[in-house]
């Protein structure tokens, strides 16, 4: 009996839960600098909360303050959901990580505001396990 062999998905799905214009921005700068990366943001929790276990995401970018629904508690209910769980979820925030313990979230991925695109694009290459683009060495 023949076994499927299921092939790996090339393009992987970013998810963006953010409001703030600059970092959507700034995200979608990364996002086009890799060409196997696509990209679906939320500018709200809720819209986020609704969408997000349909659109097959590999990774989540999840900032803490949103409006509609908060990131924490997104964060709580992506986390027990049968179809979100397993996805890694980077918190964004502008917070120390003692404050996000103190509101209940309790997380080892979290970038914290200001970050640079270099911090955030090695630490999705490490969640997604993409080894990072070689350069040439330069001849001479």
């Amino acid at each position: 009996m023949a076994v499927p062999v299921r092939k790996a998905k090339e393009t992987k799905v970013i998810a963006l839960v953010e409001d703030d214009p600059r970092l959507i921005e700034m995200v979608q700068v990364v996002i086009e600098a890799v060409n196997s990366w696509q990209l679906h943001v939320f500018p709200d929790g809720q819209e986020a909360r609704e969408r997000l276990p349909h659109i097959g995401a590999d990774l989540i970018l999840l900032d803490v303050g949103l409006p509609n629904l908060d990131g924490v508690s997104l964060y709580r209910i992506l986390r027990g959901h049968s179809q979100t769980r397993h996805i890694p979820i980077i918190v964004i925030t502008g917070s120390y990580e003692w404050e996000l313990h103190r509101m209940g979230l309790h997380t080892g991925l979290m970038l914290r505001k200001p970050f640079s695109v270099q911090e955030l694009l090695f630490l999705m290459r490490a969640l997604l396990a993409e080894e990072p683009e070689q350069q040439e060495p330069a001849q001479g």
